[in-house]
């Protein structure tokens, strides 16, 4: 028995046990899901960064209009008495005056 003879034997080309060659195809298969697993966790992450980043937004954009809103509020606490009150100076004047 030669060195090169005792490499051939732990050869997976030369494995002819169907048991062995089952069990090294099962592993190719498992290792070729694990890459789409590990491409399709890239791809997520990805997108969860672009949802995140739409999120943020939209927080902003509500965060403004809220501002917007109670600006618009304040003014109209005051501008419709201010209304009332030129429309009724506006009415005495026409009548009493």
């Amino acid at each position: 028995m030669t060195p090169d003879d005792d490499d051939r034997e732990f050869d997976p080309s030369d494995e002819t046990d169907p048991e062995i060659r089952q069990l090294r195809a099962e592993i190719l298969r498992l290792e070729a899901q694990l890459d789409q697993l590990a491409a399709s966790v890239r791809e997520q992450a990805a997108e969860s960064a672009r949802l995140n980043a739409v999120l943020a937004d939209l927080e902003s954009r509500i965060r403004r209009l809220e501002a917007r809103r109670r600006f618009d509020h304040r003014v109209l606490v005051w501008l419709v008495p201010l209304v009332w009150t030129v429309f009724g100076a506006s009415l005495t004047f026409l009548f009493v005056g």
